[in-house]
Order: structure tokens, then sequence, then C-alpha cells
């Protein structure tokens, strides 16, 4: 990221301010300790309560001159932490007191199977990240409207047990208020001592928008983003869950931006202004230019409203133009598409992709919308699906989705089922082998069941409850499963690795007899040392998925069809587990500890990602890809099943016209979700010996986005072996 000159002040600001950041975190943790001896003993809904008013009124607001939002204090978050458990001192201080030995006890359970490769997860056995908020309902009835219909349900409640919730709910948005109004007390004072007129004013506005919103409905579209901006930021510092997306922006400030640019309140350039403002604040805090991690910050476009109506206006492209000035690599843009939307809004997505800027994800409506109902949820809360983290889905306001926790490998499963002796027929084998992923989803939903049912009493979340539909109707808390919707995904990685072995084995231990299962698992075991004309056999003769044949894609079909029958089971909160294949980066440490696998994959070499084909296959092209994915049933899966398409460096009218065409086939063959890398293998390898000369090769890493020369060693050699195989 390199600011253009008019922003310039703006990014000296933030690089200033949060280069000597100090969250006070170790103050902090003292005076927490000192609010839990008080309350230990009282309802985990109390105790939550105190940690909101703690939190609040021990820490410190800043405001920026240049940054025209309020939300920073330091309330104990980490400057390039975005909420969750990495908050200790913070929002996570309950969880870390009360959950730590549960999540210790969960991770040591999992330890032998980390170690072998059957599964990749964090100790925390709930979802404490990848979260939305109901940002209409904030919007439409601000937290004045909010806390009225918490205190009416309060008022109408004959359960005792539920009057601590509603108590909590009440309390904790009147806590988040004063929190507002401290922003425009601290921004009145500045006001106040300003010598410039313009800084007068700047301050002034701050100072009356921070007392108006989020407490009131806004009236403006520069109320209506700053009431998303504070609520995300502080309901994520303030309750220990990362409050990841930003939400569906463009269709929520339509409206708005329509009104004031009618009525003269806000320019084009004005509100293109707020926007950069916006995406440089991610830049900066998380430290794009040094720091090689994901930021976890969405912002949706695109798709549809409620109705089914198509969002695609001034609001989308300004957001876009936004992504175009200031370059920056980690705010992810999750594009809503269908073949209903205009051909401009897909001319400004491949003009953003071709500029070398790979940070759009796109995302199929009609795939995605149809697997949501599939699975039982309402058309019209399914059409406000957001991206929770990176491209994973979770229905905005209405659904608590806990997940990108857990993810399972299919293959080190599979080996175990082949290990287990000589099969009678393929059949025979095949049934075991989705009974054996069945078994290990059902031991890993036990353990995470076993804690998340107890989440509620170690860390309640009665403000991210408030701004959740179902939770005050239901009076439960979020924890406790209140939300309309309360899943969890427990995601499946490398299917296929997972079909592709599967088929090898039918073809060679049971179409062809070439070797028996007990002596292909002895291949297995020695790395194919010593059978090399056999691996070569098996990676060129065989078929692959997701390659463009049509009798392996009906087998695909089939596979996918079974695996998505291993999920259906109740959470810990009431609610289903669903099916899911989201990789993120897991298939390279997964991988790495999982021994060679019969499709001719070697001992150690990373797994299939998402949907796409193996990672090891060479001139797989697009139209294979695509041809494969028509074949395929995707609305079997609620969540993102990406499929990421590595191609040679396109440009100008040429580059244009390919890539049109392929997300136009991507809509028509039914895709979940599709992203892009544009690669060029001689400029990255010498992007490793001359780093100083490409500062700013951005590549797709996975759900993110990041600079090449900024990332480790594996991961670059890892995209390499990308562009060179195509």
């Amino acid at each position: 990221m390199v600011a253009i000159d008019r922003y310039q002040p703006l990014t000296g600001e933030l690089e200033e301010f949060y280069d000597s950041f100090d969250p006070k975190c170790g103050q902090m943790k003292q005076t927490l300790d000192a609010m839990y001896e008080v309350y230990r003993d009282a309802h985990p809904e109390v105790q939550k309560t105190e940690q909101l008013r703690t939190l609040v009124q021990n820490s410190n607001v800043h405001i920026f001159r240049h940054y025209p939002f309020w939300f920073q204090f330091d309330g104990g978050r980490p400057r390039k932490i975005w909420g969750g458990l990495d908050c200790p001192s913070g929002g996570a201080f309950l969880y870390n007191v009360k959950g730590g030995a549960m999540a210790d006890t969960y991770g040591k359970y999992f330890e032998n199977d980390r170690w072998e490769g059957f599964i990749h997860n964090w100790n925390n056995p709930v979802g404490h990240d990848h979260h939305a908020l109901n940002y209409d309902d904030i919007l439409k009835l601000g937290l004045s409207g909010l806390r009225a219909r918490a205190e009416a349900y309060r008022a109408s409640c004959t359960d005792p047990d539920k009057l601590p919730f509603y108590n909590a709910a009440v309390e904790s948005l009147g806590i988040l208020r004063e929190l507002s109004l401290r922003f425009s007390a601290e921004a009145a004072r500045l006001a106040a001592q300003a010598q410039d007129k313009a800084d007068r004013a700047y301050y002034s506005h701050i100072a009356d928008s921070a007392a108006r919103v989020p407490e009131n409905p806004p009236e403006t579209f520069y109320e209506a983003l700053a009431a998303i901006v504070f609520c995300r930021e502080a309901v994520g510092t303030l309750e220990g869950i990362g409050i990841s997306t930003y939400g569906h922006l463009d269709r929520m400030l339509y409206p708005y931006y329509e009104r004031d640019l009618e009525a003269g309140r806000i320019t084009e350039n004005e509100a293109l202004d707020l926007f950069c403002s916006l995406l440089y604040y991610t830049a900066v805090r998380f430290e794009e230019n040094t720091n090689p991690r994901e930021t976890s910050t969405t912002i949706v476009l695109g798709g549809c409203d409620m109705d089914g109506n198509v969002v695609y206006n001034a609001v989308t492209d300004l957001i876009l133009r936004a992504e175009l000035i200031t370059r920056t690599a980690n705010v992810k843009f999750d594009c809503r598409v269908s073949k209903a939307h205009p051909k401009a809004y897909f001319d400004r997505m491949i003009e953003i992709q071709l500029s070398g800027l790979p940070v759009l994800v796109l995302m199929n409506d009609e795939t995605h919308i149809a697997a949501r109902v599939k699975h039982g949820q309402d058309v019209r809360d399914a059409r406000l699906y957001v991206a929770g983290g990176c491209h994973e889905i979770v229905l905005g306001g209405t659904e608590v989705c806990t997940r990108a926790d857990t993810w399972i490998g299919l293959p080190r499963i599979l080996l175990e089922t082949l290990r287990r002796g000589n099969y009678a027929d393929f059949d025979s084998l095949y049934t075991a082998a989705i009974a054996d992923v069945k078994a290990y989803h059902e031991k890993v939903v036990a353990a995470k069941n076993e804690v998340e049912q107890h989440w509620a009493k170690f860390n309640p979340l009665p403000l991210y409850s408030t701004m959740l539909t179902g939770c005050v109707e239901s009076g439960r808390d979020a924890a406790a499963g209140g939300s309309k919707y309360a899943s969890t995904a427990l995601s499946m990685v490398a299917p296929a690795t997972f079909i592709d072995s599967l088929w090898a084995v039918k073809v060679l231990c049971f179409d062809e007899g070439r070797v028996t299962v007990p002596a292909l698992v002895e291949i297995l075991d020695k790395d194919f040392e010593g059978n090399e004309p056999l691996r070569q056999y098996i990676i060129n003769r065989i078929p692959k998925h997701c390659t463009g044949d049509e009798t392996l894609d009906a087998f695909s079909a089939k596979v996918l069809h079974d695996l998505s029958g291993v999920s259906g089971q109740t959470n810990g909160r009431g609610g289903r587990y669903y099916p899911a294949f989201y990789a993120h980066e897991i298939f390279r440490p997964l991988g790495e500890r999982t021994s060679a696998t019969p499709d001719g994959r070697k001992a150690g070499y990373p797994l299939s990602r998402g949907l796409s084909p193996s990672e090891f296959l060479t001139g797989i092209t697009p139209l294979h890809m695509l041809h494969s994915t028509a074949r395929l049933d995707l609305t079997e899966f609620t969540d993102s099943f990406a499929l990421e398409m590595t191609l040679p460096k396109l440009d100008g009218e040429r580059g244009q016209t390919v890539l049109a065409s392929i997300v136009r086939q991507f809509l028509e063959a039914g895709g979940s979700t599709l992203q892009f890398n544009l690669l060029d293998a001689a400029a990255l390898r010498d992007a490793q010996v001359h780093p100083d000369q490409h500062r700013d090769l951005l590549v797709r890493v996975c759900g993110y986005s990041f600079y090449f020369v900024k990332l480790s060693r594996t991961q670059q050699n890892e995209v390499i072996a990308r562009a060179a195989r195509i």
C-alpha cells in the first residue's frame, strides 16, 4: 500500500498512532481481575455485563483528525487483532478465566489426531470469530430502539431464568451508548480547543454525530456508515468475538447516499473519500506492508435484497473504485454475483483483477441461496447472506455459525480405511470409507458439543445478542443458541485428493487387478519408492476430479452427495451441523502430515484445495474445471465451495474477454465461489531473488491476498508451484 498524496495526512496519522499504540493490556487485566473477584459468584450474564462496563469506563478514547469515524479505545485489543480470543485482557477476559480449562481439555483430546493429520483445529472448541451483526436493525432502530425492544420483552417475561439475559441485554446497550457519548465528549473537547476553523468544524461534526448515532437511527450517509463502523469495532472489542464483516454495504447505504446526493448533503467524491479512509485504516492498523496475515475484514457487495431484487448501484461502484485508488491488499471484497447482474458490475470487477489486485471473490447467489434454503433456512433470510471472514457464509443478522476452527483431513481417514484390510469389492471399500468419515465427524461433534453446551456459562454475549434476530425474542443469549439460526460448520478438506484416491483404488485394485489393497498400502507407506512407473500411470492414465472427465465427474457427484450427509447433527446450542468444504490454507499443513495417497500424491505434498483439482496436476484448463463443476450439485453444501483458478498474466481487451467468459461459464455451471490468481512463474521466481523490485506484487494466498515478497518461503514456493502448472 502506497497512499496517494491527498491521503498522506490520513495514513501518516494512522501510522504514527498505531506505531506507538498501547492497548493497556496489563493494566486492563488487573482492573478486570479486581472486577471478577467482586462478581465471582454472580450469574454469567452479570459477570459479562460488568466486564463490558469495566472496559468502557477504564478505557481512553481517541479521535483522529483525518480518519472521520470514531471507534478507537484502549480496551485491551492489540493493534493487529480484530477481536476474538486474542484479546485476553479485553473482550475475551471472561472466556480466558472461565473457559480456558475446557479449551485445554478439548485441545489435548485431539493432540494425537493433529499430529497424525486427521484434523487441524484451534484449541477453542467454539467459534469466537467470523461473526456478523444485524446492521439492518442497527440502522433501522438505533441502540435506543434495540433497547426499547429488549425492555418490552423483559417486561412481559414470566420466566425468571430469562431475566438475567434481558437485564444484561438492556444494560449492555446502555454501556455501548455510554461509549459513544464518551467519543462525543472527546470530540467536543477537541473542537473547543481547536484554533483552526476547519479543525473546529471537523471535530464538532464528529461530536454531533457520535451523540446522535448509533443511539438513534442515522439520517445521513455519513451517519449510517459511522454507525456500522462503530458497532463493528466496539462489539468485537468488548465482547471478545470477531465481527469480521462490515456487511452488505452497497445494499444498506444506497438509500442514504441517494437522498444525500439529491439534497446536496454529500458529493460523489466525498463518499468516495469515506470508503478510501475505511480501506486505508485496515491497511495501516494491520501493518499491511509488513505483516503477512489476514485481517478478517470483509465488505460484501452486489447480490440481492430480501425480496430478491438485484443489488448493483452507485455505492457498489464507489467501493470498488476506492479499492482501485487505495490498492489495499487485504480488505476482502466478497462480490455476490448472478446472471441477472449488469455487465458494468462484472467489467469493474475484472478491471480490478487485471490491475494486479486479486482481492475479490465471486459468490454465486443462485447456488448459495439455494443451498441455505435446502438446509432449512428461510429464503428471505438466505438472501441476506454475507461473508464472515474470508468467504465463509453466514446469514447477516439472523445466524451465529461457529466455524473456521476445525478442518477434517479426508485423505488421512481414507488411508485408515485402506489399512484395515483387503475388501471383497470396491463397493464394500467405498461404503467403509464414507462410514469412517461420518464416524470421525461424529467424534468431533461429540467433543465440540461437550464444551459448546456450556458456552453461555463461561462467556455469554449479551451485547452481540441484542444485534441478532431471535435472541431477544427467545430470551436466550447467542452463546446459548438464541439466534434464529445457531449452526456449526465442520470443514472437510481435500475432496479432490479423496475422490481421486478412491477412484485410483477402484481402477488399480478392482477393475484392473494390478495390485491388492494391502500391497497398495505398502507402496504408499514407502512413498512410491521403487514404484515410480505405477505412480506415473496413476497420475497420467487414471481420470481425476474436476478435469472435465464425464465418468469421473459422475463419481465425484456421488462422493460429494454422500459426504454432504455426514452432517446434520444437533450442536451444543440446539442448532444444526452443516456440511462444508472450506480449506483456507489448511490444505498445506494437513498435507505435510499425510503420507502418500493413492492418487499419486507423494508424502508431505499439499492436499487439494476447495473444489479445485489436485495441486500436482498440470494442463488443467478453466474449461475442464467448469465442465466438471456443471455436473456437481454444490447446493448440498452451505459454505463457500471455492474454485481457485490460476491463469497466466492477462491484460487489456484479451484479459477482459477471457475473464468475462470464465465468469459467465462459472454462473452457468452453478458454481459456488470463484477466485482468481493471474500469475507469472518467472516473475515470482525473480521476486524471490530481487524482492525490492517486486514490492507491490500481490497474490491470492487462499481466502486473502498479500504481497508475495512478504510471504513465508513455504507460501511463496506453493504459489510458484501453482503458476508453474499453468
